[in-house]
């Protein structure tokens, strides 16, 4: 089917749109439901870790809920950014940062979701925003916005392909998960709970409170803390595509660091090469927003928001990444000291104290979960290539580009769409 048959309409004509419930304590009403903020929404991911609730009345629900298939997009942070709700959690809310996009009778909610997501990727809202220092995506902006149509089967079979490539990502970053949680519930077990192999017939000794042979350390006894540097921005062949530069942002899609917004030369990096970081060093961000952690993928360097840990040996380095999850609350009391924002410098975050077992625990734990995290870089490698694979086919297929009409498509992925 050529996409000189497709119609172009606008959003309002094909879609129900509708902002999120301002947040307001004095005057909300009801119960208290879960609701997704602008930070829950990524780009065609939505997160759900850390869920807020508000008050809202059952007369709300129809006005803010979420059914199968709405579209959610920021209004704000960073206007554009969109994702689809699959029914990820029971009896979920929106709040007023968040456009909801409800598809109308014989529109395609997942086309008309990859439409969107194409448009944000390409840079298409950037003529709809408002404001100057703060960009904004209004509703009667957003309403204007064009998208181009196919018939409602090619809709249809456009999101089908698309969709094979999401469901693969989203089930390698359910494995992800379940492989990390399980290094951390050993974790937990082994070194909080002390149930760890042998525990029965311990000695403990009394002054330290620990079993005999378990030492109390800093972490500055364990590997070489490295602060990260930015080099200079006047310069611009320090900067390139050689060495990943990551910055706290980056972290967060842990526990390996696969993405960077920006990258150095080889030039650059080498002009600080004090700053290297080899594969496996644990990055944790300082500055502003601390606690964020992870390890390094490949060679790469950090801002000055991190600091890093060169591990003096391999056996610390799976046990120092499960003990990362503790430090967020440390790092905000010692990088208080009544300032705005938190800020742990080299020598503080060197001073902090690590409880280490005896090596032949320390090896176990290390063996034990070794092919785990493996596991984990692995998957996140493949992701990072469907990811890439989707993005460069989500255009030309939005556009017209290739004839989906002229592809014949496996049964079960048709299927899958019914």
């Amino acid at each position: 089917m050529s996409s000189t048959s497709w119609e172009t309409k606008k959003l309002s004509e094909v879609a129900d749109l509708c902002l999120g419930k301002m947040l307001d304590q004095k005057k909300n009403k009801g119960e208290y439901y879960p609701y997704l903020a602008n930070l829950n929404v990524r780009w065609g991911a939505i997160e759900i870790e850390d869920l807020r609730k508000m008050r809202f009345e059952k007369k709300e629900f129809e006005r803010y809920g979420l059914k199968y298939g709405d579209i959610v997009m920021c209004e704000g942070g960073e206007p554009g950014r969109c994702a689809i709700w699959k029914n990820q959690a029971p009896s979920m809310m929106i709040q007023k940062a968040l456009h909801r996009i409800r598809a109308k009778e014989k529109i395609d909610s997942l086309f008309l979701f990859y439409a969107l997501l194409n448009k944000g990727l390409q840079g298409h809202y950037d003529g709809y925003f408002t404001g100057a220092a703060i960009k904004h995506l209004t509703g009667e902006k957003l309403a204007q916005v064009e998208v181009t149509l196919p018939q409602y089967s090619t809709q249809r079979k456009i999101a089908a392909v698309i969709e094979v490539y999401d469901d693969l990502i989203e089930n390698n970053l359910k494995r992800i998960k379940l492989l990390e949680e399980m290094a951390h519930i050993t974790y937990e077990e082994w070194f909080v709970r002390m149930k760890y192999p042998g525990h029965e017939t311990a000695i403990f000794d009394e002054e330290t409170g620990l079993p005999k042979s378990w030492t109390k350390n800093k972490i500055s006894d364990i590997g070489a803390v490295i602060t990260g540097k930015t080099p200079s921005t006047s310069n611009e062949d320090f900067y390139g595509s050689d060495v990943p530069f990551i910055k706290t942002p980056d972290i967060a899609k842990a526990p390996y660091v696969i993405n960077t917004d920006q990258s150095l030369s080889k030039l650059g990096a080498d002009s600080q090469l004090n700053k290297y970081l080899p594969k496996n060093s644990l990055v944790v961000s300082c500055i502003g927003t601390a606690g964020e952690f992870g390890f390094v993928s490949e060679p790469s360097q950090t801002n000055q928001q991190i600091n890093a840990i060169k591990f003096n040996k391999d056996s610390f380095v799976f046990y120092m990444y499960c003990f990362a999850k503790h430090l967020k609350p440390l790092l905000e009391a010692l990088g208080s000291n009544g300032a705005t924002m938190t800020n742990v410098n080299k020598s503080k975050f060197e001073g902090i104290d690590v409880v280490i077992p005896n090596e032949d625990l320390l090896q176990d734990f290390n063996e034990l979960t070794k092919n785990s995290f493996e596991s984990i870089l692995t998957l996140q490698k493949k992701n990072k290539l469907l990811k890439e694979a989707r993005d460069i086919l989500l255009p030309r297929l939005m556009s017209g580009m290739i004839d989906i009409e002229q592809i014949e498509l496996p049964e079960a992925i048709l299927k899958q769409r019914e």
